[in-house]
């Protein structure tokens, strides 16, 4: 009989993710929507956040409209 050994392979790291666009809107976007994520406790700036810094493949379309009508 073996000793059971501790796995730790399967340990995921929380790495943060780096916009590498070039566009200067969307940059202070984030920066905005990450202060108001971490300064109030609103799960809509926590959405807005992810959708911003999400990749283009897998981005949703922010329509003011429908904003609107979920907040």
């Amino acid at each position: 009989m073996g000793v059971d050994a501790y796995k730790k392979t399967r340990v995921q790291r929380k790495v943060g993710r780096k916009v590498t666009s070039t566009n200067l809107y969307l940059k202070l976007l984030i920066k905005l929507y990450k202060f108001l994520a971490r300064r109030t406790d609103s799960q809509f700036n926590v959405t807005i956040l992810r959708r911003l810094q999400s990749t283009r493949t897998a981005k949703y379309p922010n329509s003011l409209s429908r904003l609107v009508n979920t907040a």
